[in-house]
This record gives structure tokens, sequence and C-alpha cells, in this order.
């Protein structure tokens, strides 16, 4: 007797499972999958806001009826945010469109240079994980199609840029102190960091095709260069005003100046006595951090966010800078 109620138990189970979703959607025969574009050249590659239809043949299944219980999936993987448009009788259609969870599932492929497409194994199931096992890709998912068309623009934009930046340079303005023909270190900071966080945010926009949120490190780094280079300025005002009091000036004008014929990182490392420490070292903090910051945009593909002991050491750097600027020139 309980042989035959096992039996019997046994039996229902596999019944039961048999008349299970899972088993309605493995056995669905998909004819094709292909985005509802006409005149589109590649019937699959998908844009966003394409529409894209699986056609197969009449399946027999009540897990077909309902559009907001079919969703797409994604190598597998469940896109809750994308339900199934509208449902015929022989055809789903979903519409692909521009999505953080899309992006996200995908970052690992499309998040480095020049790359805007992906090919996918694209399918689709309801909400408990049944769905169509795809073995091969089928779709390739066009994030981008403009991606030439902006990236020469933004290549152009890069390099207009840096021909204004050294045409002005060249003209003597805005890296040299106040009535002075000597480059300031503080104003060279100031535009070195200026120039890499523009170039790097015009590069990820025109790769991308997003404007990528500044990180807060970067606005620190910005921050600093600004903050020492207001510092010196107010430094090198207050040192005119006094030597205008003293009656100095005229005979620090006839003074030959230390710089004069000399190279452009010779006059960022010296004061009016010669080269000092404090410079150096800010020259040599701000140059590698710098490199550093260029190469996390390369490789990360995003504004980096920088280890707190980088912004302290780039921080105190600049502190003792303008500390000691006070004493320079004094002998």
């Amino acid at each position: 007797m309980r042989l035959f109620i096992l039996g019997l138990f046994l039996l229902f189970s596999f019944t039961g499972q048999s008349q299970t979703p899972q088993s309605a959607f493995q056995h669905i025969n998909l004819k094709s999958v292909q985005v509802l574009e006409p005149g589109r050249g590649n019937p699959q590659e998908v844009f966003m806001d394409d529409l894209i239809e699986f056609r197969f043949e009449k399946p027999d299944s009540l897990a077909l009826r309902e559009p907001q219980e079919l969703f797409l999936y994604i190598n597998g993987y469940r896109m809750t945010s994308f339900p199934a448009k509208y449902v015929t009788n022989n055809s789903v259609v979903f519409q692909i469109y521009e999505a953080d969870t899309l992006r996200g599932l995908l970052s690992r492929e499309i998040n480095s240079w020049g790359v805007h497409e992906v090919k996918v194994r694209m399918s689709f199931g309801n909400s408990s994980g049944q769905h169509i096992h795809m073995d091969e890709a089928n779709i390739l998912i066009d994030f981008d199609p403009y991606f030439p068309i902006r990236s020469w623009v933004g290549r152009g934009i890069i390099l207009l840029i840096i021909f204004v930046f050294f045409s002005l340079v060249r003209k003597n303005y805005f890296l040299k102190g106040i009535n002075s023909t000597k480059y300031s270190l503080s104003r060279v900071q100031l535009a070195w960091w200026t120039m890499i966080v523009i170039c790097c945010y015009i590069a990820l926009w025109s790769d991308s095709g997003i404007l990528v949120p500044l990180s807060g490190d970067t606005l620190i780094l910005i921050g600093i260069s600004a903050g020492t280079a207001a510092a010196a300025q107010t430094i090198d005002i207050s040192k005119m005003r006094t030597l205008e009091q003293s009656g100095a000036t005229a005979q620090a004008q006839t003074k030959e100046p230390i710089h004069k014929n000399q190279t452009f990182l010779f006059q960022i490392l010296s004061d009016e006595n010669g080269i000092n420490i404090q410079r150096f070292q800010s020259v040599v903090f701000t140059f590698f951090i710098g490199i550093f910051f260029v190469f996390e945009v390369i490789t990360k593909f995003e504004m980096p966010d920088l280890d707190s002991g980088i912004l302290g050491l780039m921080g105190i750097s600049s502190a003792t800078y303008a500390g000691l600027k006070t004493n320079e020139g004094k002998t």
C-alpha cells in the first residue's frame, strides 16, 4: 500500500512539473529575432529606442498571454526594467532604451575607449527566471551609432583648447606673475590641473556620449591649485606694496633678475635667490599626481577617486609652498 501511494505521488509530481512554464519556454521554437525598423541594413543590430521582435511557432502556453509577465533576458540575466511592449499570437515585442541596468550589465564589454557595441545572447522569459536559453550571441547592441562623429568633434575641441592655451602662453598671458617676466609656479599648477580635467572630461564625453559626473576628488584638486594660486598672488601683491612703502621699488627693478634667459623649468623652480626645495617638491608631486590622474581616466574610463593620502600629500605640498613663499627673496 505504501509503495502504491509513493508511486502515485511521484507520478503526480512528474506530471505537475511537465506543465510548468519552464517546459513551455524550453519548447518554444524561435523563428527569428530582429529589429522592427524598416530600412535597417542589419536586422540584428539594435540601437537605443528600437523595437525588437521575437517570432516563434505557435506556442501552447499561458505564460505568453500577458506582456507585463514577460521580461527581456540578456546573457541569461533578467532585465526587470524591460517588460514586453506587446504580445501577438506568434511574437513578443520589446523596446530597447538607454538604462543604467543595461549599461551596468554590459559595463565590462563597453567600458573601454572606442567600444560602443557588443554582441549578446538575447531572449525572453518570466519573472521567475524561466526563459528561452540561447547558446550563441544573436543580437548586436549599438549604444552609440553617432560615436564616430562625436569622437572626431571631441578630439577637435581638445586640440583647439590646447592650441588656444599655448597661443595665450606665448603671448605672456596668465602664467606669469603680476608685473613680472617670470613664470609663476602657482599659476602653472592651476593651468596644469585645469587642462587635465577639461581634456579628460571632453575625452570621456566624446567616447561615451555621457556627461560623466565629476568626482569630489577632482573638485578638491582644482580647489587646492586655485587656493594656492590665490594665496601666492596675495603674497606677491603684499611684497610689492612693502617695496613701494620702503622706497625699494626702483632698486628692485634695476637689479638683474636671476631668471633672465633661463628655461621654463628653472623659472618655476626658483625664487629671486635661486632654486629652492619647496618649489621642487611641489613641482614633482603635481607632475606625478597629474600623470596618475590621466592614467586612471584612460584605464578606468571615468573620473578617478583618488586616495585620501594623495590628496593630503598634494594639500601639504601646496601649503608648504604658500607658507614659505612669504620668505622667498629675503636674504
